[in-house]
């Protein structure tokens, strides 16, 4: 289906907080083992090894979500938060200072901790993961091709969980947003991308909103047409039935940047 004919990340009046506790931070939710548990696991065992390592890190990933920070802060010491939306900017500096609107992430954070052995830590992991965010940055794709390098610096690694699809239009698009995702990741540098595979919507409240539906061979061209060889990978199946979203296969991809495109 069009674009056009469903509601889209950048409409002015997406629901940030809504949608974070539809898709990401309901604990009985059926989809959160492929969105939080599996990914999570994956995180850490990469973060934990040493084979993700560094001092600066990107994160452009859907939505006002942190769990995908919290085990990258035991290894990265300054994180920059990438946004696309005032909504999802306003969400996330709502968790990063503790408002009252904040959503709730114990659970995840809790499921993180265990995993590092030490479950009733979460609130100082928590902590450790808003000492190292340095900013959180708007990135108007629309407007800007590239992050801009005055509000970004350099980085070690670019994480990105579910965004690529819900941002971008056409294939076209996708190809073009792996390269900006990761034009202020340094040569050598890792990207970490997770992404959803054969989806063609999400839904948030009564609203049913776009998503670019793309195969694993074609995600894995874009991420080595945009400069980098890929190094590990891994795919599980989604759930059998859900009304929030239809995606049929989760696909990771963790690739190293060989060259500039």
């Amino acid at each position: 289906m069009a674009s056009r004919t469903y509601k889209h990340y950048h409409d002015d009046d997406f629901k940030a907080k809504e949608f974070v506790e539809t898709n990401f931070a309901d604990e009985q939710n059926s989809i959160m083992e492929e969105n939080i548990g599996h990914p999570a696991k994956i995180l850490h065992e990469l973060f934990s090894s040493g084979q993700v390592t560094g001092e600066i890190l990107i994160d452009i990933s859907v939505g006002a979500i942190i769990y995908q920070l919290l085990s990258a802060s035991n290894v990265f010491k300054k994180i920059y938060v990438m946004e696309f939306t005032d909504a999802n900017i306003k969400h996330f500096k709502q968790w990063l200072e503790k408002g009252e609107d904040a959503t709730d992430w114990s659970f995840a954070s809790k499921r993180v901790c265990e995993l590092q052995g030490n479950r009733d830590g979460w609130q100082d992991q928590e902590e450790k993961v808003r000492r190292a965010i340095k900013n959180v940055v708007k990135w108007d794709i629309f407007k800007n091709s590239c992050i801009d390098p005055q509000l970004v610096p350099m980085a070690d690694c670019v994480i990105s969980l579910w965004i690529i699809n819900a941002i971008s239009k056409t294939k076209e698009d996708f190809q073009k947003n792996v390269k900006s995702f990761t034009s202020r990741l340094k040569i050598g540098g890792h990207l970490l991308l997770f992404t959803v595979l054969g989806m063609t919507y999400y839904r948030v409240g009564k609203h049913k909103h776009f998503v670019l539906t793309v195969d694993e061979a074609f995600v894995r061209e874009a991420v080595i047409n945009a400069g980098f060889v890929i190094e590990k990978t891994d795919l599980w199946n989604g759930i059998a039935e859900s009304d929030i979203v239809d995606y049929k296969k989760v696909f990771f991809i963790l690739a190293r940047k060989e060259r500039e495109v």
